[in-house]
C-alpha cells in the first residue's frame, strides 16, 4: 500500500501513529491537541519550526501583548479556521467524512485525553491554579453562598473540569490570569495564561464541531457551555472586551442541540445553570446593541422557568425584569432589522415600560430574607426602564425627568447597599446605566467610587465601564452651552471597521 503522505507534525513529536486527515490529524483534534500540520501544508496552528520558539505550541513571549485585541485577534483567525456554523467557518469535506465516532465504550482516542487530563493534573502548578480558583474565585462569582461547598461553581465546574480537557484548560488560563495579576507575576499573566486560553479555544472549537455531527454527550454539552462562560469570565477580568462576539454566538449551536434532542427540565441543573448565566451575558452585550442579541425569548423563558435562586445570585437581574427587558431588546433587533414597524415597535417599548413601572418588587421572593435583595432588584428595574427610554429615544437630553428620576432611583438603592455586603458586587450595570446619564459631579464621584469599592471586593477590575463613562462625561463636558442632545456611551462601542462588533461585557 502506497502512503498517502507523512504523519503530522505533532504526532511525529510524539512518536504516534497519524491517520493523516486533512486539513487536520483527527487523533490530534480528539486528544484536544494542535495539529501540526503536513509539511507541504502548515496552517496557523501556534507551533514555531525554526527559531528561538522551535516546537513551541504557541506563541510564548514573556513581554506584554500589545493589547486586548491583539490577543483577541489571535482568537479570531483560530475560530474562523477551527469552528464551523454559527462560528463563522464550515465543516471540511475531510472532517464531514471522517466524523467522530460514538461508541458506548472509550476508544483509544478516549483513554489517551483522559491520560492527559491525569498528566496535567499531576503538576504542581496545576494545583496551584485550581486551588486558587477554588478558594478566591469562586467566592466572588455568586452571592451569599460563595464561600459554601454549595457554590455551584465549585459544584459544577471543577468536577466536570477533571474530566473535560477544554474545561480544565479553560479553568487554568482564567486562573493563571487572576493570579499573574493579583501577584505581579508577568509570565503566569501573559505566557501561562495564554497557553491554556488557546487550548480551551481549540479543545470548545472541536467539541462545537462534532456537535453539528452526533449528539455530545452530558458531560461535554455542559462542558462546552462551562467553557465558553469560563472564557468570558477571563475576558471580563482581564478587558472587559469580548473580541468580535464569538463566545455567547458560538453556544448557541450546542444550546439548540441540547434543546432539540432531550429539552431542558429539573434533572438538567447543571445545564441550566450555564444556560441561564450566558442568556444574561447575552442580554449585557446586547445593551449596547440590539442587534447583537442571540438567544432568543423563547430559550430566555424556559431557563427562567427552569432556574433556581443561583440565577438572581449569580446576575443580580430578577428573573421577571430579565425577561421584559430580553423581550424588548428582542423587538428592538427585530426593528433594527425592517421586520417590525415604527408605530410596532412604540406599542412594544411602552408596554414593556408600564410592566416594570407596575412591577411591585415588595412582593417578590428574592435568594433570602435579607432586605437588601430589594434594593438590588430596584437598581436593575430602574436600569432597565432607563435602557427603554434611550431605545425610544436616544437623544433626549439627560436632563428630561423621566430619565433623571431612573438615576435618582438606582443610585437612592445602591446606597443602602455598603461596600462590606456581598451584594454589591451585583451592581456594576445599574451603576453604570446611572452614570450614563449623570450630570451632577457628586453623582459622577459617587459611581466611580462604588467601583473602586467593587474592585477591591472582587479583587477583579473590569474597566470598560469605568472607560465608557469617562469618554460620554467628556464629551457632554465638551457640548456648546445651548446643546444639550444626549450623548450616548453606546456610539462607543461600536467599531465601523469590523463586521461582527466586540461584546461589551458590563457586568
Amino acid at each position: 500500500m502506497p502512503r498517502v503522505g507523512p504523519a503530522c507534525l505533532t504526532c511525529r513529536e510524539k512518536c504516534r501513529k497519524c491517520d493523516r486527515a486533512r486539513p487536520n490529524c483527527q487523533r490530534c483534534i480528539s486528544k484536544g491537541l494542535v495539529c501540526g500540520g503536513y509539511p507541504e501544508q502548515f496552517r496557523f496552528c501556534g507551533i514555531a519550526s525554526r527559531g528561538k520558539w522551535k516546537g513551541a505550541r504557541i506563541p510564548v513571549s514573556t513581554q506584554r501583548p500589545r493589547n486586548a485585541a491583539h490577543r483577541g485577534n489571535i482568537e479570531q483567525r483560530i475560530h474562523q479556521q477551527q469552528t464551523p456554523g454559527t462560528m463563522n467557518a464550515a465543516l471540511t469535506s475531510a472532517e464531514e467524512a471522517h466524523p467522530s465516532p460514538r461508541t458506548d465504550k472509550p476508544d483509544t482516542d478516549t483513554q489517551e485525553i483522559s491520560n492527559d487530563i491525569a498528566e496535567i493534573l499531576r503538576l504542581p502548578e496545576t494545583e496551584t491554579l485550581l486551588t486558587h480558583y477554588d478558594k478566591f474565585i469562586c467566592p466572588h462569582q455568586i452571592s451569599e453562598i460563595g464561600n459554601e461547598t454549595d457554590n455551584p461553581y465549585r459544584l459544577y465546574i471543577l468536577p466536570l473540569a477533571r474530566k473535560q480537557i477544554g474545561l480544565l484548560y479553560a479553568v487554568l488560563g482564567f486562573s493563571a490570569s487572576h493570579l499573574g495579576q493579583l501577584t505581579g507575576n508577568q509570565t503566569m499573566h501573559e505566557a501561562t495564561a495564554v497557553e491554556y486560553r488557546m487550548k480551551a479555544i481549540r479543545a470548545l472549537s472541536e467539541e462545537i464541531r462534532r456537535s453539528q455531527a452526533l449528539t455530545l454527550l452530558e458531560d461535554e454539552q455542559d462542558a462546552v457551555l462551562a467553557i465558553i462562560q469560563i472564557l468570558l469570565l477571563h475576558d471580563i477580568a482581564e478587558s472587559g472586551i469580548s473580541t468580535h462576539g464569538i463566545h455567547i454566538t458560538g453556544a448557541m449551536s450546542v444550546c439548540k442541540r441540547l434543546l432539540i434532542s432531550e429539552g431542558l427540565s429539573g434533572h438538567r441543573q447543571r445545564a441550566v445553570f450555564f444556560l441561564g448565566n450566558l442568556a444574561w451575558l447575552d442580554i449585557i452585550r446586547a445593551f449596547a446593541g440590539p442587534e447583537r442579541l442571540c438567544f432568543s425569548q423563547d430559550i430566555r423563558e424556559l431557563v427562567a422557568c427552569a432556574s433556581e435562586n443561583t440565577f438572581e445570585m449569580v446576575n443580580g437581574c430578577p428573573r421577571e425584569v430579565f425577561l421584559i427587558i430580553g423581550g424588548i431588546l428582542e423587538k428592538s433587533k427585530e426593528h433594527t432589522l425592517g421586520w417590525l414597524t415604527w408605530d410596532e415597535y412604540q406599542i412594544a417599548m411602552l408596554v414593556a415600560k408600564h410592566k416594570l413601572y407596575a412591577w411591585d418588587s415588595k412582593e417578590k421572593i428574592y435568594p433570602s430574607s435579607d432586605p437588601r435583595w430589594l434594593a438590588v432588584a430596584e437598581a436593575f428595574r430602574f436600569a432597565c426602564i432607563l435602557r427603554i427610554l434611550r431605545l425610544l429615544d436616544d437623544l433626549r437630553p439627560a436632563k428630561s425627568p423621566d430619565i433623571q428620576d431612573c438615576v435618582a432611583r438606582i443610585l437612592d438603592a445602591t446606597a443602602t447597599i455598603p461596600s462590606d455586603c456581598p451584594l454589591v458586587e451585583l451592581l456594576i450595570l445599574p451603576l453604570f446605566m446611572a452614570g450614563a446619564d449623570s450630570l451632577a459631579p457628586h453623582s459622577q464621584y459617587y459611581i466611580l467610587s462604588r467601583f473602586k469599592e467593587i474592585e477591591k471586593r472582587s479583587e477583579v477590575r473590569n474597566p470598560v465601564p469605568r472607560d465608557l463613562l469617562e469618554k460620554v462625561w467628556a464629551a457632554r463636558a465638551a457640548q456648546t452651552p445651548d446643546d444639550d442632545r444626549n450623548i450616548s456611551w453606546t456610539s462607543f462601542t461600536h467599531c465601523p471597521g469590523i463586521a461582527r462588533q466586540h461584546d461589551y461585557l458590563i457586568i
